[in-house]
């Protein structure tokens, strides 16, 4: 089985992992998306964070297609910007170019559906052990005894940070899972956990502003 990015797990989260229908607002989807893409860049050496800045540090694209198309984008700025200042540029686009991208790799169908006035898709995966393989990571991450590895961890964290509730459920309730989150949070290296800690931000102003569609 083709081994899952970051990007990739957090699409298949966002969405029933049976019928591919969205799980998650677009809104959501796309700020879990921006933090993946981030997180992949970072494990494979094309960027880092310094003072919670994004920065690239190699020129060629890592070939994670969401991550090279964000990457493109990081590396055609001359300045510097934020971690949460890229999450939230990045959302409205990503939930797009992530299911284009998946269509095109073959692991989900795009499948057109109506809803209340309005067209909207479902993608339905190719394979049941690839969209369930996601959520089976980000559980074990949390059920585990040993403290998780970083990509384990930063699953679970953007999934819980994008507003996946059910993550967890039936076994643990929302504040033991908040309490292994936040212990976990810390324990990351610095730069992924600026990472996390600007999607989080950004996350947070949604629910302030009301902006959940």
């Amino acid at each position: 089985m083709r081994r899952l990015t970051l990007v990739d797990s957090f699409f298949f989260l966002g969405h029933d992992e049976f019928t591919g229908r969205p799980s998650l607002s677009r809104t959501s989807l796309g700020i879990g998306l921006a933090g993946a893409a981030l997180c992949d860049l970072l494990f494979t050496d094309r960027i880092t964070v310094e003072d919670r800045k994004v920065r690239p540090i190699a020129g060629r694209p890592s070939g994670i297609p969401t991550a090279d198309h964000v990457f493109s984008e990081i590396v055609s700025e001359t300045g510097t910007h934020r971690v949460r200042d890229w999450v939230d540029h990045l959302r409205g686009e990503l939930p797009s170019v992530a299911a284009d991208n998946l269509v095109a790799l073959g692991l989900v169908r795009r499948t057109p559906e109506r809803a209340l006035l309005r067209r909207r898709h479902r993608y339905p995966p190719a394979d049941l052990l690839v969209s369930t393989a996601a959520r089976s990571k980000a559980r074990a991450a949390v059920f585990g005894v040993d403290r998780p590895d970083p990509h384990a961890a930063c699953l679970a964290l953007l999934a819980w940070t994008a507003g996946v509730d059910d993550l967890c459920e039936p076994e643990l309730g929302r504040a033991a899972v908040r309490a292994w989150m936040e212990d976990t949070h810390h324990g990351l290296p610095r730069r992924i956990a600026d990472v996390i800690a600007g999607t989080a931000a950004v996350a947070a102003a949604v629910v302030y502003t009301g902006d959940r569609s």
